[in-house]
């Protein structure tokens, strides 16, 4: 089959088309002073066919279209596709299966005398208005789904031929319209009622060329890392006994001020569960758990605090032993360029095996270059934190002028008056000093990063020794020790009054708002959240400091509530005194989400990017007395997992945020190899299922790194809604400018070798020290975020029945914290 290269230009409102013109004719004269014909000429001398990407909007907006009207008005001689948007600009064949967003639609006037330069070819049956937001299924009508121009070879489809649910299909599309642009150029013209033609949506894929203007950053031509990353394996095997992770964290690294436990709490030491398996597959969700603290040579923690604070606790500052450094910068930037710096992402490792001597110098230990395959993890110290949701005034500004806007106004910036002063925007340790534990082997991995100076290479060596003995020694303290086992999954435990950011009613008016939004077409769904807040006050401890307390509560969250993206964060001042300019905090997540990973993919020497994204929430059933194994009980289960399975709703959240993900990781990733290898999973969890997609890609490593991913897909949008940046801009104005703070964004590791994964923060407590002059109490500000996804089919009052259940494990397992600190306290008194 002969092939042959197509121009296409993906038109984005972001521009006027002024600037565009000048952008191709690379600063040559003309701007003012171009005439109609010079603009007719310049667009067909640089493009074939031109395609009107969907988009938020309506065309009788001007701030909506951009330059797509003038795209239109001077290019009646090349061929145009609109798509959804662009196709109502404008103004296939029957009986195939696409996908269509809520949006608005052309429609025709059923007067005879009616006369258009603009015919309808294709339609389908369906509900219009108000009628799309009802339980109702009558009443269908005839809706416009393709149209063209009668004279001009321009067309439109209201539908998503690149939606992963309209399939092959679209391939087919957009194949069709490539060839008749290559048709048209050939000849001057063609025929526009000619058919199909047949082609494999294989060769499609593989034809299609496209010109990118993306400028490429060729991260290899850095110099030699200055980072030494030694790791030490101590098998199980050589262990007496067993220590859990959480023991060991208790007795190392709980009552630091400063510490970080990446939890896969739903780790087990058996592999046979599949994709499909009720539960959390070990070797793709959760075989590993990494935990460290601030307390190495080269350690460093980083505060960002961003334009929701107030202007003088603005910007980045970074921490190094107690010395405090400001830096203008966000960041983004400022890990892009540390780890830039580092001489670009490395993975050599040196593997260090210590022999039963006490002396730890170079006669104490061996080291040899480890092999590609002798590490199981990714993870090889780096930086390890999160990013809060109000990050997406940077990501989204990266993002527009990438696409051609010229500046990027703060339209929608979060009111200082409603953000936490205690928690800053992001927040990252450079962990030089880390533990793995593998819930696969039982092994123990000791990771210690030094850069080349001699002392700091044998303190870190020193160092790795003595956690050897100190894990050892947990092994031993564990076996004497009893476990007490806590599950309060089916109890009742209130005490605690959690008040909403929101009352019910307004969130309800909040749907509505959102429902209206849809019928308009600046939004196909919203991710509307909430924030539940209580001020929790508990006896104070003598054997313990008023920052250790929230690990005793991560404690119970992970019993209740086990998740393969879980984590403890804390960050926290060594004074005692809080500081304006500091951040105090502690971050207790059970999310079962994983945002983004970027692996290392050793065959090909590439990097693959995963997302999973999870739309479609429905509780789980469990016995009265916990129990969820009987066979009563999984065939009650097995029917609620059906009902989710073939809820149109849950379905339609899923796939919207699919199709964003893939427009996302296009952004950054090889052409061609974003692709959705698992669409509407259902995956169990404590308390609920859920439908989870697979989303992944490769990236190259040259002209892109993990900071590029984050940059192009952050905040994820399973926590805002499609399309992203319209979306939430009205969701700034429904959540009342409040700022979610860590909630919606996303914590995790940015590791030296260019790996990365990151969760999305969910299911989660933040919590800040509330100052007391009261030397026998600690206070605390308890809030959890909770929400979900509006669509046209949304209910309010099940809605917001399910911010409650998606909440309702943490604010029992608050209450819980609450109760055991009390009866702690009334037993010794």
């Amino acid at each position: 089959m002969t092939t042959h290269p197509v121009k296409v230009v993906m038109n984005d409102a972001f521009c006027t088309l002024d600037d565009f013109l000048e952008s191709l004719q690379e600063g040559e004269s003309g701007g003012s002073s171009r005439s109609d014909g010079d603009t007719k000429n310049i667009l067909k001398q640089h493009f074939d066919c031109i395609i009107l990407s969907p988009g938020p909007g309506q065309p009788s907006h001007p701030s909506d279209m951009g330059i797509v009207l003038d795209t239109i008005r001077y290019s009646p001689e090349i061929p145009i596709l609109g798509v959804c948007l662009g196709h109502q600009a404008l103004g296939l064949e029957q009986d195939f299966k696409v996908v269509r967003y809520h949006s608005l639609v052309v429609d025709f006037s059923d007067d005879d005398d009616y006369d258009s330069e603009i015919e309808a070819i294709a339609w389908c049956k369906g509900l219009l208005g108000k009628k799309e937001f009802e339980d109702d299924p009558t009443d269908e009508v005839r809706i416009c789904m393709a149209l063209r121009h009668k004279e001009y070879p321009h067309y439109g489809v209201q539908f998503h031929p690149e939606s992963i649910g309209t399939g092959e299909a679209g391939y087919q599309l957009i194949w069709n319209f490539c060839d008749f642009a290559h048709q048209y150029k050939m000849n001057g013209q063609i025929d526009s009622n000619q058919g199909f033609t047949e082609k494999s949506t294989t060769d499609a894929e593989s034809s299609l060329l496209s010109e990118s203007l993306v400028k490429a950053k060729d991260t290899n031509t850095l110099t030699p890392s200055r980072h030494r990353v030694f790791i030490h394996k101590l098998e199980q095997s050589s262990l007496s006994s067993q220590s859990t992770p959480e023991e060991i964290f208790e007795q190392l690294f709980s009552s630091r001020e400063n510490s970080f436990w990446l939890d896969s709490s739903t780790g087990q030491a058996r592999v046979d569960a599949g994709e499909n398996h009720q539960g959390c597959p070990i070797m793709s969700n959760s075989r590993f758990s990494i935990m460290g603290s601030d307390d190495g040579p080269l350690s460093q923690k980083i505060e960002y605090f961003g334009t929701e604070h107030s202007p003088e606790k603005q910007g980045l500052r970074v921490i190094d032993n107690d010395r405090t450094t400001t830096i203008g910068t966000d960041i983004l930037s400022y890990l892009r360029q540390t780890l830039m710096e580092d001489g670009g992402f490395s993975d050599v490792v040196h593997m260090v095996s210590f022999s039963k001597s006490e002396d730890a110098t170079e006669a104490g230990q061996t080291i040899h270059a480890a092999s590609a395959n002798e590490l199981p993890f990714d993870y090889r110290g780096g930086y390890v934190g999160f990013l809060g949701y109000e990050l997406r005034h940077i990501t989204q500004c990266s993002i527009f002028e990438q696409e051609g806007g010229d500046g990027c106004p703060l339209i929608d910036a979060s009111s200082e008056k409603t953000t936490n002063p205690n928690v800053p925007t992001a927040a990252f340790f450079f962990a030089d000093r880390s533990l793995i534990f593998d819930h696969h082997t039982g092994d123990w991995y000791i990771v210690g990063v030094a850069n080349n100076d001699k002392e700091v290479i044998d303190d870190t060596l020193r160092w790795m020794r003595s956690m050897q003995s100190k894990i050892e020694a947990g092994a031993e303290k564990s076996s004497t020790k009893s476990t007490i086992v806590r599950n309060t999954r089916s109890q009742k435990i209130d005490g605690i009054e959690f008040v909403p950011n929101r009352s019910k009613e307004q969130y309800q008016m909040d749907i509505a708002r959102s429902h209206e939004e849809i019928r308009n077409g600046e939004s196909y769904e919203l991710c509307v959240t909430n924030q539940l807040e209580a001020e929790i006050t508990l006896p104070k401890r003598s054997d313990k400091k008023t920052h250790e307390s929230p690990f005793d509560l991560y404690k119970i969250l992970r019993t209740n509530n086990p998740a393969p993206f879980s984590a403890f964060m804390n960050f926290h001042t060594k004074d005692a005194a809080l500081t304006e300019a500091s951040a105090s905090l502690s971050i207790c997540c059970s999310s079962p989400e994983r945002f983004l990973s970027v692996k290392q993919d050793q065959r090909h020497q590439n990097f693959v990017v995963e997302s999973k994204p999870i739309k479609g929430t429905i509780a789980r059933h469990i016995g009265a007395n916990g129990e969820d194994n009987s066979s009563e009980i999984k065939a009650i289960n097995d029917q609620i997992i059906q009902k989710l399975k073939e809820s149109t709703k849950d379905q339609a959240e899923n796939l919207m945020i699919v199709d964003l993900l893939r427009n996302d990781l296009g952004r950054v990733c090889d052409i061609g190899s974003v692709h959705v290898p698992y669409l509407m999973n259902i995956e169990s969890f404590a308390t609920v299922h859920q439908m989870v997609s697979t989303v992944r890609g490769t990236l190259d490593g040259k002209t892109s790194n993990a900071i590029d991913v984050i940059e192009a897909c952050f905040p994820g949008g399973s926590m805002t809604g499609a399309p992203k940046q319209r979306t939430m801009e009205i969701l700034n104005e429904i959540e009342e400018g409040v700022s979610r703070g860590p909630y919606s964004g996303s914590l995790g590791y940015i590791s030296l070798n260019g790996c990365m994964d990151m969760n999305i923060i969910i299911r989660s407590a933040i919590l800040t020290p509330i100052p007391t002059a009261e030397n026998s109490t600690e206070s605390w500000k308890a809030s959890i975020g909770c929400g979900g996804a509006i669509t046209a089919l949304s209910n309010s009052n099940d809605e917001y029945d399910e911010m409650l259940l998606k909440s309702r494990i943490v604010r029992h397992s608050i209450s819980q914290w609450a109760q055991e600190y009390s009866s702690r306290s009334n037993n010794t008194t």
